[in-house]
């Protein structure tokens, strides 16, 4: 008789795999702002996590290091 597998198992891993280099990051976002981001990428053609790693580089290249 062969095992069956849980539902769980059968799935596998939930969402999509990050590209090599890259790893999910998780922030808390007020909903609407993530609503509106997710509709301009849309209409942009793009992705957030795209628009959110520019922003990030931006600010990081633009803030003063600290002594």
């Amino acid at each position: 008789m062969a095992k069956r597998s849980s539902a769980k198992e059968a799935k596998g891993r939930s969402g999509p795999r990050a590209p090599a280099g890259k790893k999910p990051l998780m922030v808390i976002i007020d909903e609407d702002l993530i609503k509106a981001a997710k509709i301009a990428a849309i209409e942009d053609g793009t992705k957030v996590s795209g628009t959110v790693e520019g922003l990030l580089r931006d600010w990081l290249a633009k803030r003063k290091p600290r002594a």
